[in-house]
């Protein structure tokens, strides 16, 4: 049985040809949905309340935000002062965003459920309970974070974002942008969903982040390990031959970059945070370890079996 199918030949090969790149796709999945966005922010929430991790903030980061930046939204009205967005390539519209604020706002004023995996089945990670979190978002800090004035504020911010993040308004989104982009401990938590597999340079991307945090800030990601499609298995990018996943990848703007749970692990705490949650989702595997390409027979019998994890951590003092 060939790895990769036929059409994901064809979508590599198609992206590397000029006027034809559009073919991977712009939209990202999930964030033009305010649904989507409030399910987000809250499993996030959850478990950092849920591992003894802070759950106030002044500012945080959002890598990736997607087609819109609801989940940084939704932390605003939680009570986040101020949100910086940050991607490689500028998706989000003013008028998308405005309608999944307002949509956010009416979720956190009825305390609705967090959206379950009925709704978005592929959406991690999995909580133990759905019920709105009042013990977290207690009514005192609802009361101050959903006022009407603060609202016309970040209403004010959304339609006239930022384009540095050194200064102090209360939305910035920069795209492109580079890590210098970020003061030095200015961060109280670096966010992503989905984002951190396609990143190419994830030892100089952790150890950036763990430069932007405040003693103590955090930081939660959660990371799916899967090939997104280009092979049959959802593991099989660890079996596939370098010159045929080069060639399947082609110039495709979402590519993941292989790596396994295990080295997430290992390049988070070498960048001087300490892991407080680690939850993994497993996956039956039917690959062979024998299978494996030499790049990756080191893998655990562990990683061959994740298909996704939240990671959070924080930063120790140093």
């Amino acid at each position: 049985m060939a790895v990769v199918p036929l059409y994901s030949l064809a979508i590599g090969l198609a992206s590397s040809v000029p006027g034809l790149r559009h073919l991977t796709g712009r939209k990202t999945g999930g964030t033009d949905s305010a649904r989507y966005c409030y399910s987000v922010w809250l499993r996030h929430l959850w478990m950092t309340h849920t591992h003894g991790l802070r759950t106030e903030f002044d500012t945080m980061v959002e890598l990736g935000p997607g087609d819109s930046v609801g989940v940084g939204l939704a932390a605003l009205l939680s009570g986040t002062e101020r949100y910086i967005g940050i991607d490689t390539f500028p998706y989000p519209k003013t008028t998308l965003n405005l309608r999944v604020l307002e949509e956010l706002i009416v979720l956190f004023r009825s305390h609705a459920n967090v959206p379950d995996q009925t709704e978005f089945p592929r959406l991690m990670p999995p909580l133990a309970a759905y019920a709105f979190p009042d013990h977290i978002l207690t009514p005192k800090r609802l009361a101050r974070s959903l006022s009407p004035a603060r609202i016309d504020a970040i209403r004010s911010a959304l339609k006239d974002p930022a384009k540095r993040a050194d200064q102090r308004e209360r939305i910035a989104y920069l795209a492109p942008w580079r890590p210098d982009m970020i003061p030095l401990r200015s961060v109280d938590l670096v966010l992503s969903q989905g984002v951190m597999q396609f990143v190419d340079d994830l030892p100089a991307a952790y150890q950036g982040m763990a430069a932007w945090l405040t003693p103590n800030g955090v930081m939660s990601h959660e990371i799916a390990y899967q090939s997104i499609g280009i092979t049959r298995e959802w593991n099989g990018h660890w079996i596939c031959p370098e010159l045929l996943w080069r060639v399947a990848a082609g110039q495709r703007r979402h590519v993941t970059n292989r790596q396994p749970h295990s080295e997430h692990l290992r390049l988070i705490a070498e960048s001087g945070c300490q892991i407080a949650t680690n939850v993994a989702v497993k996956r039956e595997s039917r690959i062979r370890r024998a299978d494996l390409t030499p790049r990756f027979r080191h893998l655990s019998d562990q990683d061959l079996v994740t298909g996704s994890a939240l990671i959070q951590a924080t930063r120790l003092e140093p």
